[in-house]
């Protein structure tokens, strides 16, 4: 009996059947990876070692039995540690999450230019597309790549640009017989027909969808068949400006992580999160190193230097009343959601999405049987989940068993690119 044959869509494939749907991401460490920033948990435990002069290398035999898993080695740490001696299983707990956590920090700080590299701008083409967003990583990668596109961010920059643009959308239109106001709505309301040949349908494409080169190539055309003698210079200047303009549009206008900022002192405030908040749509399903209880309250940690985060992490940590949400262990992790109003909130948000889902990085390991469950519960109707070539039959067969009742398209991860498409380039 032959083997079944898994093709694998591409990524921008992916896109276009996300249009003018109801869609929701989630995202696991390989999407990390795919920003140049790699935190797998080796990653994480070999820099681990460097920075404790190897006291980890004692573990390492541990770990490579976990596979590389950290949350099963902290877990055995602590097992393995009396429970008479309440004092040094917290303290060993504590001081490895503390080193882990610092040494997933250490590995983003040193890679971050990747993160913003150029070949990552076109990364909104993904977010625009979601309601909601959910990531099971401890870092705050997410966080900070949504925010760069929140409104009242982006209203900085257009206000700076947009008067320029005016100014030479005038200016063009006078000067050569207003080039700028047609070029524009070409782009805004023009089609294009292409046929193949007399027995085949034409296919309609809009302007808008056409790569910057082709688009100016359809103008010039234009300019020629209508006898409006626009230069090839000045074609190319109103395009880049209408292309920016397009750019300057790229904006979320919701991103909301649950937190409500709160007056402490003068010129001291501190976030607090909101479980009754309806608008929120940013979730750490495993928690995140920025998150914390204090006492019966869940708060967002907003230090910025490096200093200051490492401070509140270990004060955070050797306090009583407070502790880092974030979910180390490999099994029971339900016990751990159910101690946290966060984690309960955004562990029950998955069972409730309709439409659809794309699922990026994540390695469906069984460890994680209760996200599973959650959105087995959903009405979530299709998932799209990326793999590599090389897994694609390992992960079809997880996917059957995972997802029964779902439909499932798999996409290949190596297609996913996050550099601006044509049409946003600047020569």
């Amino acid at each position: 009996m032959n083997k079944e044959e898994i093709t694998l869509l591409a990524y921008k494939d992916i896109l276009e059947q996300l249009k003018d749907q109801e869609c929701h991401l989630l995202l696991g460490n390989g999407f990390n990876r795919g920003l140049g920033v790699d935190t797998s948990y080796k990653s994480i435990f070999q820099k681990m070692t460097e920075n404790n002069h190897g006291i980890y290398a004692d573990a390492e035999a541990i770990v490579v039995a976990s596979k590389y898993d950290l949350e099963h080695f902290i877990g055995k740490l602590t097992d393995a540690t009396s429970d008479e001696n309440p004092f040094l299983k917290k303290y060993v707990g504590n001081k490895v999450k503390l080193d882990f956590m610092k040494a997933t920090h250490e590995i983003v700080k040193s890679e971050i230019k990747n993160v913003y590299a150029k070949r990552n701008e076109g990364i909104f083409m993904l977010f625009k597309n979601f309601t909601n967003y959910f990531t099971l990583n401890y870092d705050s990668f997410l966080y900070l790549l949504l925010l760069n596109f929140k409104l009242d961010k982006i209203n900085e920059r257009t206000i700076a640009i947009q008067p320029s643009l005016r100014f030479i959308e005038e200016d063009m239109d006078e000067a050569q017989n207003n080039i700028y106001s047609e070029i524009k709505k070409a782009r805004d309301e023009g089609t294009l027909n292409i046929n193949a040949g007399n027995n085949t349908e034409s296919i309609s494409k809009t302007l808008g969808e056409l790569p910057k080169t082709h688009f100016i190539a359809e103008i010039k055309q234009y300019s020629k068949s209508n006898n409006k003698n626009w230069t090839d210079k000045d074609i190319k200047r109103v395009v880049n400006s209408i292309l920016e303009e397009e750019k300057i549009n790229n904006i979320l206008e919701k991103v909301d992580d649950g937190s409500n900022q709160q007056r402490l002192f003068e010129g001291e405030t501190e976030f607090i999160f909101d479980t009754k908040k309806e608008t929120q749509n940013l979730f750490f399903l495993h928690g995140a190193f920025h998150i914390y209880r204090d006492g019966k309250e869940e708060k967002k940690i907003t230090q910025k230097t490096d200093k200051a985060l490492y401070d509140r992490l270990e004060e955070i940590l050797n306090n009583e009343e407070k502790d880092v949400i974030c979910v180390f262990q490999s099994e029971n992790k339900i016990d751990e959601i159910n101690k946290s109003e966060y984690l309960k909130k955004a562990y029950n948000k998955l069972s409730e999405l309709n439409g659809s889902m794309v699922i990026i990085g994540w390695s469906l390991s069984d460890n994680d049987s209760h996200i599973f469950e959650q959105i087995n519960k959903s009405n979530i109707n299709t998932l799209y989940i990326s793999t590599t070539s090389k897994s694609k039959g390992t992960m079809n067969e997880k996917v059957r068993n995972k997802f029964p009742n779902k439909k499932t398209v798999l996409f290949e991860a190596e297609s996913i690119t996050y550099e601006l498409p044509d049409t946003e380039k600047k020569d």
